[in-house]
């Protein structure tokens, strides 16, 4: 039909703005996830008598610093971490009074109780989890759950794992590892679940049931399995909104602008994209009658689409010159009370959870590569600015598409990154 597309680069090797906004956005991302890590830490060591000596949000020196009580306060130049300094925890601090002969004091973290030593150090992940739950809960009760409800393949990217393992445009994904799916976002849950998993996937193509095999996108070490640089690159069924129109093509001269949605092609009516596509298929320099709507008015004229070859087939096909709408999609939107949002963020965050566990416990007994399957700054950096694009705003009007259906799955790569840095960080600390 015609289209445009583009590719990001990476965050550090872009424009100068480019480069200054990520930088940003990591020390954005990272300043909440660190404060509320440590203010976990802060509070719960408060809270059983624990001194606090500094906390620090960043390393290095200061930026700025104050002192209230006994703790100093301060905002430090490098914003890759942060620390809570409490008395008596530094082992070199130990190690001397051990030396000569004084006894951990009362206030010091080495004269609380395991139990309480314990509390402190676990209120950091905890903190973090409490975070995710709150995110979640935003998410759901200001936005609901939006459903793309079709399972129908709409476009396959040449390059990706879907078309390696043979999934066509039209195919419909019925059930994955014998699991029925009703929705985009079941399917695609389903299908990137598990590390080092083959799936079975079972599409329905026109009359014909095919089962094919996709990978998980990570593979057993950890790392990405080879082919996973574009995704399984399916996109679902789109209907017949104009998004881009070729300045050349056949539907620039004959009118059609963005926005516009066609609705029949000479005797064939057209709900979707892929109607439009066996629509035009033998149209090839034959005048058609073309109906359109734009602002709720509808409008028919007469095209005659250009010839364009299918480099598979070899046939010359109809073409008109213009792209499909990617939020042009059948929807289902769900609102959701408090207690719903409030389930739905639990099982959310439990899942996310219940991942991050699974890879410490593999990195922990080598089943996956430390290498290929941590990320560290540039990473998060890269992940952060991709959430910043997703267009997260206080608006007088709905939410974007994009931002409802790209919400979660955004939350999850940053939940996971962060949360896995922190969370090793303070069991490093504590062993």
């Amino acid at each position: 039909m015609g289209g445009e597309s583009s590719q990001e680069g990476d965050p550090f090797t872009g424009t100068g703005e480019q480069f200054v906004t990520t930088i940003l956005i990591l020390i954005v991302v990272l300043g909440i996830l660190i404060f509320v890590h440590e203010l976990g830490h802060f509070v719960v060591a408060k809270a059983v008598g624990v001194r606090v000596l500094k906390f620090s949000l960043g390393f290095g020196p200061s930026i700025f610093s104050f002192t209230r009580g006994e703790t100093e306060y301060a905002v430090c130049w490098v914003p890759l971490g942060g620390y809570v300094k409490m008395a008596g925890e530094d082992p070199e601090d130990i190690a001397e009074a051990e030396a000569e002969g004084r006894e951990p004091q009362p206030g010091d973290f080495s004269y609380a109780s395991v139990p309480r030593r314990l509390g402190i150090i676990l209120a950091g992940p905890i903190m973090n989890v409490v975070l995710a739950l709150f995110v979640y809960f935003l998410i759901f009760s200001i936005t609901g759950i939006t459903e793309i409800a079709t399972t129908v393949v709409s476009d396959v990217n040449p390059e990706s794992l879907a078309a390696a393992a043979g999934i066509e445009q039209g195919d419909e994904i019925r059930s994955i590892d014998g699991v029925a799916v009703d929705t985009w976002g079941d399917a695609i849950d389903l299908i990137t679940a598990g590390i080092g998993v083959i799936h079975e996937v079972d599409i329905l193509r026109g009359s014909e049931e095919i089962r094919v095999e996709l990978p998980s996108l990570l593979g057993s070490d950890g790392g990405p399995v080879e082919g996973a640089e574009t995704g399984y690159g399916l996109f679902p069924l789109y209907g017949s909104r104009i998004a881009t129109v070729v300045d050349t093509g056949a539907a620039a001269a004959a009118g059609l602008q963005q926005g516009d949605r066609i609705t029949r092609i000479g005797d064939t009516p057209i709900e979707n994209w892929l109607d439009l596509r066996a629509a035009l298929q033998p149209m090839a320099g034959v005048p058609v009658d073309i109906t359109y709507e734009r602002d709720e008015e509808s409008t028919t004229i007469l095209i005659t689409p250009a010839g364009q070859m299918n480099e598979e087939t070899g046939e010359i096909r109809g073409f008109l010159g213009v792209g499909p709408d990617p939020s042009d999609l059948p929807l289902n939107h769900i609102s959701l009370t408090i207690v719903q949002a409030v389930g739905e963020a639990a099982a959310e965050t439990w899942e996310k959870g219940t991942l991050i566990v699974d890879i410490l416990a593999r990195l922990v007994t080598g089943q996956i590569s430390m290498k290929k399957s941590l990320g560290g700054p540039v990473m998060i950096a890269s992940v952060a600015r991709d959430s910043a694009r997703a267009g997260l705003a206080i608006r007088g009007k709905p939410l974007s598409l994009k931002f409802r259906l790209i919400a979660t799955q955004v939350g999850m790569a940053f939940i996971i990154l962060i949360m896995l840095y922190v969370t090793v960080n303070d069991f490093m600390r504590l062993f």
